[in-house]
This record gives C-alpha cells, sequence and structure tokens, in this order.
C-alpha cells in the first residue's frame, strides 16, 4: 500500500474537521448538545490551529533574514539582483492590478450589494469591534508605505512581525556584505556569508521538523471554522462570498497559469501539485507568511533555484498580494452598492489604485486585508465602519484569498528563474 504523503494528511484532517465541527454545530443549533459545548470544542480546534500557526510564525524572521542575505550574496554580481528584483516586482504589480481588474468587472457584473438589506447585514455583526480612523488619500497611502520601509529598529520590527522594514534591511545587508567580500581590505566579511548560509540550512531543517505536525494544525482550525460559524452566518453575505470566489478563481486558474505557461513553458497543473503542501497550509491557517517555509520547500523541490527561491518569495509573501488586493477592491465596491453609492469609473480606478497600494503593505497574517480595507474606503469617501458589515465571513474569504497569494508568490518565483 502506498504510504501517504503529508498533504494528503492535511486533505484528511481538514475534511475530518469540517464534518465533525458543522455535525457539532448542527446539533448545537437543534439543542441536541449543549451550545457552550460546542463553543468549547471550536475554541479547543482554535488553540491547536494557533499552536500550529505560532510554530511557522517562529520561524519566519530568521527564515526570512537568511534566506535574503544568503540569497543576495549567492548572486555574486549584484547586476544579477537587479535583474532578479526588477523582474520580481514588475511581476508582482501586473498580477496585482490584473487581479483588480478582475475583481472590479466580477462585481460590476453580479452586483452583490444591490438590494441588501443593510439592517440585516448589521445585525449580523452586532457588536463587533468598528475601526474608525485611517489616513486619507492616495499619495498619504504611498508615502506611508515608503516611510515604513526603513526601520528604526530592525529588531523591534523583527519582533513586532512587521516585515516590510526587516526585509529591507535583509537586503541591505546581503549588499554590503556582498560589497565587502570583494573589498581589499576586508577579511572577515566571508565569514558573515557563511554564518547566515548555515542558519539558512538550520531553519530549513526546522521547517522540515514543523511541518510535521501540519495536519493537527489544519484539523484545529477547519473544526473552530465549522463548528463556531456553521452555515448560517454566511448566507446573507451569500452572493458577496461568491463574487470575490469566483473572481479569485478566475485569476488563480486562468489568468496565473496563463502567465506561469507563457513565461516559463511549465505545466501549470504540475506545479499546483508540486505545491500542494503550500496551498493547503495557506488556505487552512490564512497566513501567507507563516507559509512561506513550506512554501521554500515546494518551490525548491519543483526545481526552481534556491537563490532565487530564497529572494523571490520573501519578497513576495510581504508585498505580493493579489488576492488581498482582489478582495478589497471587490468589498469596497460592495459596500458602497450596500449603501446605495454608484461610484464612477474615476473613482473605481482609484479603488484599484489604493487596493494596490495597501495590499503592498498587509502583513502576511490573518485578517490584515481587512485592516488594510480602511485605507481603500477612506480613499472614495465611504464609512470605515462598513468594515464590520463582512466580518461574519471575513474568515473563509481570508483563507481563499491567501492560497491565491501564496499560488502568485510560487508562479512569480518559477517565472523570474526561467528567465534567468
Amino acid at each position: 500500500m502506498k504510504r501517504l504523503q503529508l498533504h494528503h494528511w492535511i486533505l484528511i484532517a481538514m475534511v475530518v474537521g469540517a464534518a465533525l465541527g458543522l455535525a457539532l454545530n448542527w446539533a448545537g443549533t437543534r439543542e441536541m448538545v449543549d451550545a457552550d459545548t460546542v463553543g468549547k470544542v471550536a475554541m479547543v480546534g482554535k488553540e491547536a490551529g494557533d499552536l500550529f500557526l505560532r510554530l511557522l510564525q517562529m520561524l519566519v524572521v530568521p527564515l526570512i533574514v537568511s534566506s535574503l542575505v544568503t540569497g543576495v550574496t549567492g548572486m555574486g554580481d549584484l547586476r544579477t539582483l537587479g535583474s532578479i528584483g526588477g523582474r520580481a516586482i514588475a511581476f508582482y504589480v501586473t498580477t496585482s492590478l490584473l487581479a483588480i481588474v478582475t475583481g472590479i468587472a466580477m462585481v460590476n457584473l453580479i452586483q452583490p450589494g444591490a438590494g441588501a438589506d443593510l439592517a440585516l447585514l448589521e445585525g449580523d455583526v452586532s457588536g463587533a469591534p468598528l475601526i474608525t480612523e485611517a489616513p486619507g488619500g492616495v499619495g498619504a497611502v504611498l508615502w506611508e508605505q515608503l516611510k515604513g520601509l526603513v526601520p528604526k529598529n530592525p529588531l523591534a520590527s523583527a519582533s513586532e512581525g512587521d516585515m516590510l522594514p526587516v526585509i529591507f534591511f535583509s537586503l541591505l545587508m546581503g549588499v554590503f556584505v556582498s560589497m565587502a567580500e570583494h573589498h581589499e581590505g576586508s577579511k572577515d566579511a566571508s565569514v558573515v556569508r557563511r554564518f547566515f548560509s548555515g542558519l539558512f540550512d538550520v531553519m530549513m531543517q526546522m521547517t522540515l521538523f514543523v511541518v510535521k505536525f501540519a495536519p493537527i494544525g489544519v484539523f484545529g482550525f477547519t473544526l473552530y471554522a465549522a463548528a463556531g460559524k456553521g452555515p448560517g452566518a454566511f448566507r446573507v453575505l451569500g452572493w458577496y462570498v461568491v463574487t470575490v470566489f469566483v473572481a479569485l478563481v478566475i485569476h488563480a486558474a486562468v489568468t496565473l497559469p496563463l502567465i506561469l505557461r507563457l513565461a516559463s513553458g511549465r505545466s501549470p497543473l504540475a506545479y499546483a501539485r508540486a505545491l500542494i503542501t503550500a496551498l493547503v497550509t495557506a488556505f487552512s491557517t490564512a497566513s501567507s507568511n507563516g507559509t512561506l517555509p513550506l512554501t521554500l520547500q515546494n518551490v525548491e523541490e519543483a526545481g526552481v533555484k534556491p537563490q532565487v527561491a530564497s529572494f523571490v518569495l520573501p519578497l513576495g509573501a510581504t508585498i505580493n498580494m493579489d488576492g488581498t488586493a482582489l478582495y478589497e477592491a471587490v468589498a469596497v465596491l460592495f459596500i458602497a452598492q450596500v449603501y446605495g453609492v454608484d461610484l464612477s469609473l474615476v473613482q473605481q480606478g482609484i479603488v484599484a489604485i489604493t487596493a494596490l497600494l495597501a495590499s503592498i503593505g498587509a502583513a502576511g497574517i490573518p485578517h490584515a486585508g481587512m485592516v488594510m480595507m480602511v485605507v481603500v474606503l477612506d480613499a472614495v469617501g465611504l464609512p470605515t465602519s462598513a468594515v464590520a458589515l463582512i466580518l461574519a465571513v471575513d474568515r473563509i474569504l481570508d483563507m481563499c484569498r491567501t492560497t491565491v497569494n501564496v499560488w502568485s508568490d510560487s508562479i512569480a518565483a518559477a517565472v523570474v528563474d526561467a528567465q534567468e
């Protein structure tokens, strides 16, 4: 009998968790099981999932720093770094814009918010925390993103999970380690390079150990979502969920595979099979940063050169958020429809640009896109408290858009690798 692979166990855990959770939710709503018991079981699942996610997040900062420094110094010629970085960023911007355009097209076609009962939607999220403040304007968003690149203290940024400054500092360190190695007066720079190379090897070994617990974490998260929410919370927002889901599927199953085939010659199906463990983990944890160790492992196993993967993937996990950008654009237009606001083409263009900028700064953690959406709402004058309207279904959509984010990062690595 063929031995089951890790991704098989992850899928089994997801199915079992969903089945058990929905059964408990069904029994609880019919008073066959005490509601408190259902809630406690859901929280046990959440705690198990959170523990696994913390194990993954424990690896993220040292993995990003060591992989970027090793990737930059391993390129030798810094012109190669500029070439890879330029191609990667061009890919990120292009695919994010394509995702946003797809989302805007679908929300205008389906009109999920037209005729929605605003009072009923607000009733679904009664008691939810409202976010009421956000920086205004596209220019302010862009300036904050640029300023946020430079850390006051790299260690403080790392401890707070602020990845953009960590990536900026790591890239600079890699560049100057490489320059110091070629400087005639420097004797010890190679020691620094070997240190980070060794650290990267150790972190990958730790990753291999931690991912063995992935089925437990996936089971816990799925049990929590199914038992705690059940199907009822999603009915009022059904058309909104359908719109986001269809747009994500079009981007993930049509646009990105077409780019992969044309730009690298790879088979999208074969590449997706190689990435299955990372994609399933991204779906269950809703964390692209937390999934990064698995993404690195799967992409390298698929044949992408390590020096390309170790540079492109950590960068992409922070600034390449196709799914998040698409979701933010759809959500803002949905909220406008719910409030009866008819956004012009110019205003929809502002939504697209702001969603792109906001997605670049969205941390690769669960629900980060929800926080960044406040920026997009503010840019077109919609009430930022409207974020609360869609909190009921954010978790499942967060899982879907994170999977698309990780899939896009992985395709970026394959495309840049082929072009190098």
